[in-house]
């Protein structure tokens, strides 16, 4: 760990709490080690993370990282389970931080989720730490259950809807970061090419001229309806998706002929495929507020660094990261409106016509070390505050 930046009141440990399954293709997984990775080379980090049924940490993260796994395991899609596993995930983490060897460090301790938040502060609140959330979707606003969050210390909104709608309610606790992407592992050189699936992406070619890829999930906020619907108005095109399936939906998309289905890739390997493809594809539900206001830019980044035109739906939070002149946008909703606008993108590029791209230039102010060490300095910041 690095020495001679701080001093001796400095913060020295960094706890990232998790309640997922870290290591799978979730965006917040790679949200997690992203964060890991930064504030490994700066503080000691530990991950702190739930135990769930039919999942275990991939060892190449578990021996990068001291992985802690904690509570019981539990199935996230059962309400209840979901619920009192979280909790006691939240008691769990309380009392790992009481242990003797964190009663002296000075530490901040970042939450992925509130709810496990709140568990932990019911039991304990202790000095010398920073408690920080981030806020990656929403959490309750009005007036009464903000008060669950007043032992929070730092608010991180990843969009400016969630920073605009916090900065009225915890004024100075707020802070707008949004998240990052790492545009070196496009570039040629870096790219992890795995053989089996540039092999299937040989075989797509060679049947059809254009490429749309998706990658994500496929829950109802994310509109899969769209997914399985615009293939069938364009034949000649196909469309690979990535990400988990539920069987029944699975079946369904076998039925196109031109909709490739593939399982969730190594996480490393997604820059290869999405550059292998002609057109990224966003669908957001209009119908979700999660997905109107609140979703993760993670992917959009990613887009972004691939370089490739993006069809997406005009909601608040894709406006939120692209202009309209970078990208194709489409009503959300709408198959007839989503059909339109591919139809004319392949035109454009079959003409080879000038192409909306979105600026890669944006991405040099979304850079994870930054963010990071910002982050970072706003908690020492705090730390001193209350050492004064």
């Amino acid at each position: 760990m690095p020495t001679g930046e701080f001093s001796d009141k400095a913060l020295t440990k960094c706890l990232l709490i998790y309640e997922g399954r870290l290591g799978s293709a979730r965006a917040d997984s790679t949200y997690v080690l992203e964060n890991a990775e930064v504030f490994s080379k700066i503080v000691g980090v530990e991950l702190l993370v739930s135990k769930r049924h039919n999942w275990s940490v991939p060892a190449e993260i578990s021996q990068r990282f001291k992985v802690v796994e904690l509570g019981k395991p539990f199935n996230p899609k059962n309400i209840v389970q979901s619920i009192l596993g979280q909790l006691r995930f939240g008691i769990a983490v309380r009392n790992f931080v009481k242990r003797p060897r964190f009663e002296n460090s000075k530490s901040f301790i970042i939450f992925h989720d509130w709810w496990p938040l709140q568990a932990f502060h019911f039991f304990s609140r202790r000095s010398n730490s920073i408690l920080v959330l981030e806020v990656h979707n929403q959490i309750p606003l009005n007036m009464w259950l903000m008060t669950l969050f007043n032992h929070i210390d730092l608010f991180i909104a990843t969009n400016s809807h969630k920073f605009n709608e916090l900065r009225n309610r915890v004024k100075g606790k707020v802070i707008l970061e949004r998240n990052c992407v790492r545009p070196s592992r496009y570039l040629k050189q870096n790219l992890h090419i795995d053989p089996t699936l540039s092999s299937l992406i040989s075989q797509i070619r060679a049947k059809f001229h254009y490429v749309i890829g998706y990658t994500g999930s496929f829950g109802p906020e994310k509109n899969p309806s769209l997914l399985f619907e615009l293939p069938q108005y364009f034949p000649d095109i196909a469309f690979v998706y990535v990400g988990k399936v539920s069987p029944n939906r699975k079946e369904g998309f076998r039925r196109i002929s031109n909709l490739f289905m593939l399982e969730p890739i190594d996480i490393k390997s997604i820059p290869a495929f999405q550059l292998s493809c002609d057109i990224l594809l966003v669908t957001l539900s209009a119908e979700s507020e999660v997905s109107t206001k609140y979703t993760s830019t993670m992917k959009l980044l990613e887009y972004i660094a691939a370089q490739k035109p993006i069809v997406a739906p005009t909601l608040p939070s894709i406006m939120d990261m692209l202009s309209e002149e970078e990208f194709y946008g489409y009503e959300a909703n709408s198959i007839e409106s989503a059909k339109q606008v591919v139809g004319h993108l392949i035109g454009s590029l079959s003409q080879n016509k000038s192409i909306r791209k979105p600026l890669v230039e944006r991405l040099e102010q979304y850079n994870w070390d930054k963010r990071n060490q910002r982050i970072l300095k706003y908690c020492q910041g705090i730390l001193d505050l209350e050492n004064r």
